[in-house]
């Protein structure tokens, strides 16, 4: 008998006299020793019993079950051993992991397991990535608007609201104006339980009371906003709107208090394009502070991509030679980002931006080391657009050839049929036409497919205004072969319109009938409401008095009927805009007044 055997066998209490004997046997048995279980002397010392041990696996090594246990083991649902034989413990997670999931439990390992577990593996580390960085960008963005004094009180404890549930809003209804559209969509936020979905409706709200000139009561709706990083937004956003309803000094105070410069710099740009449209002296002096704020701008990346969005700015400004400046120096500072995906992304930026100021060849030349698709593809698009913009459409077509993914090439194709329309080439266009139905007919994705369609469908109203009518024949047939409901009706809308606006009443109110029908087949609500919206103000853009009204009148009717506060609270947020669109369109629109 071993020294430890001899010690154990004289102090029995201190295991219990059946462990005891056991372990003494085991211990003094040579043949025994072989077959002896290591996991009861650790129960011994901690004292356990033989039952907690789990004898180890006689089970041939599986590399499928190696993989299982240690994905298992990642997602803390197996705490065993990791050594590719199957096991109780093993087996028992496995049940749990398919009970979870909702798969027939059988607590097998397989291939297709192994896979499924792996794949949930990556997903969830790249969740938690996800929601690391959220964390981060989050506490980054409220302690820069604490850090500004006119950003701080932004910042406060979450309040709960509560609707009014005796309000009455049918007198909205009856006679709507931006003030109680806005009222009513403000209300109807307080009863979004989500903090998410809430800050979603009251980012909408905010633009639109910009929009109207209700500064104060926008800033009253941020306050109300949980996310940080939406209340940056949503600085951004209100820029934004006062600068579209030609507020430029409002505007430039709005994005000037926003602390995160990157943010700030969104927004300077986007008030300098909308001034451009207006006011190119405007436009230049907001690009002195996009070129201040780009300086306090860390990422190299979205620095050049910022660079580009002036460039565009600027060319539109009439500041060609300095546009081109930009250009080059946004580029150099693309080229030198060492990340790859990073890198090529910028580049992307910078050649699609040179593209739209009318240099297509200088955008394919920065593109030409570019192999991934995802990044040219967008340029080529935006270069061919260009080219079919400037008239050239036989460049253009040189381009579109070389664009491999078929829905791109589809839209880009109807685009430069309008352009040799422009150009008096009525039967190339035509011909051209038919080409980008044949390429609209490959496209395997439904949705992409239904795009390419409603972009062809237009471009054919555009030819039978020019041509012949019975194009617009052509248009409704396309159109009706959408499956998507809400771009099947939009399109169906906008093709009535085009026939009404050439003359053809009777086949106006034909194509009305179909797009009221595929309205009707839309399931969201709110989608309507939107599409409404958008049709409302494509009229008024037209300056189509009626038809503008009567579209912001559907619009209202479709609002009237949701009951859910997320989707109340933005229909009429939205209308509110549409509203104001109508009726204060900005510079440079005349209103379409009743």
């Amino acid at each position: 008998m071993t020294t430890i055997a001899r010690v154990l066998s004289r102090h029995p209490v201190l295991l219990g006299g059946s462990v005891a004997a056991l372990l003494v046997f085991s211990i003094a048995a040579p043949g025994a020793a072989a077959t002896a279980w290591p996991g009861v002397l650790r129960m011994a010392a901690v004292g356990g019993t033989a039952d907690d041990a789990t004898p180890p696996s006689t089970a041939q090594f599986d590399p499928v079950v190696e993989r299982i246990q240690r994905a298992l083991a990642r997602a803390r649902a197996y705490t065993g051993t990791i050594d590719g034989r199957m096991n109780a413990a093993t087996e028992q997670a496995i049940r749990a992991y398919q009970k979870k999931t909702g798969q027939k439990v059988t607590g097998r390992p397989s291939e297709a397991l192994a896979n499924q577990m792996e794949t949930d593996d990556k997903v969830n580390i790249l969740l938690r990535r996800l929601e690391r960085t959220r964390e981060e960008t989050t506490e980054a963005a409220r302690q820069a608007l604490l850090s500004h004094p006119a950003t701080r009180d932004l910042i406060g404890e979450r309040k709960d609201e509560v609707a009014d549930p005796t309000r009455d809003f049918s007198p909205c209804f009856d006679s709507p104006t931006v003030s109680c559209l806005l009222a009513e969509a403000s209300e109807s936020a307080k009863a979004i339980a989500q903090d998410d979905l809430r800050d979603w409706a009251l980012g909408e709200i905010l633009a639109a009371q910009a929009r109207a000139g209700l500064a104060d009561a926008a800033m009253a709706t941020a306050r109300r906003i949980v996310d940080p990083r939406l209340v940056m937004v949503a600085l951004r956003d209100i820029a934004e709107a006062q600068a579209a309803a030609g507020r430029s000094a409002d505007a430039i105070e709005a994005a000037a208090i926003i602390p995160d410069p990157e943010r700030q710099a969104e927004g300077f740009a986007a008030i300098a394009a909308i001034q451009a449209r207006y006011d190119a002296s405007l436009a230049v002096d907001t690009l002195g502070w996009l070129e201040d704020a780009l300086k306090r701008v860390d990422s190299a990346f979205r620095r050049a991509a910022l660079m580009a969005r002036m460039a565009v700015v600027m060319n539109s400004a009439g500041q060609a030679a300095a546009a081109r400046g930009k250009l080059s120096a946004a580029e150099a500072l693309a080229s030198g980002i060492t990340a790859k995906a990073d890198r090529e992304a910028a580049l992307r930026n910078v050649a699609s931006a040179m593209a739209e100021i009318g240099d297509p060849d200088g955008a394919l030349q920065i593109m030409k080391d570019v192999r991934n698709d995802s990044e040219r593809t967008p340029v080529l698009v935006a270069a061919a657009n260009a080219q079919a913009d400037a008239g050239d459409a036989e460049g253009a077509m040189r381009i579109a050839d070389s664009i491999e993914v078929g829905r791109y090439r589809a839209v880009v194709l109807s685009r430069i049929a309008l352009a040799q329309l422009r150009g008096g080439n009525r039967d190339t266009a035509r011909a051209t036409m038919q080409k980008a139905s044949e390429e609209a007919a490959k496209i395997d994705l439904p949705f992409a497919r239904d795009f390419a369609n409603s972009r062809i469908a237009m471009a054919f109203t555009v030819l039978a205004k020019a041509d012949a009518n019975e194009l617009f024949s052509r248009s409704v047939e396309i159109a009706k072969s959408i499956t998507d409901h809400r771009l099947r009706a939009q399109t169906l809308w906008s093709v009535a319109t085009a026939e009404r606006r050439a003359g053809q009443s009777a086949e106006a109110d034909a194509t009305e009938a179909l797009a009221d029908t595929a309205t009707k087949e839309m399931k969201s609500t709110l989608s309507r409401v939107w599409m409404f919206g958008d049709i409302a103000m494509d009229h008024a853009y037209a300056v189509e008095k009626d038809a503008a009204w009567n579209a912001f009148a559907q619009g209202m009717r479709v609002a009237a009927d949701i009951q859910n506060a997320w989707g109340r609270s933005r229909a009429l947020s939205r209308m509110a805009v549409t509203l104001i669109e109508l009726t204060e369109p900005g510079p440079g629109r005349r209103p379409v007044s009743e």
